[in-house]
């Protein structure tokens, strides 16, 4: 038999800057929180920000094609 997975296991986020609290911390949300009403939590402030109005930016290299003299 398989464990049941933990309903409370918490993920993550990069240190952050909250901008309620002005701190640098690592935000929180459930694993199994729903992409579209979820949100991350500030653990100090408990400010909610929803994943809707969260600005994800994939980290990638941008080449600019060169610029013709």
């Amino acid at each position: 038999m398989r464990k049941a997975a933990r309903t409370a296991e918490v993920v993550y986020s990069k240190p952050t800057m909250c901008l309620h609290c002005h701190l640098i911390v690592e935000m929180t949300h459930p694993s199994d929180a729903d992409p579209v009403r979820g949100a991350w939590n500030c653990p100090r402030c408990s400010h909610v920000y929803p994943f809707l109005h969260w600005k994800i930016r994939k980290q990638t290299q941008r080449h600019k094609p060169p610029v013709a003299a």
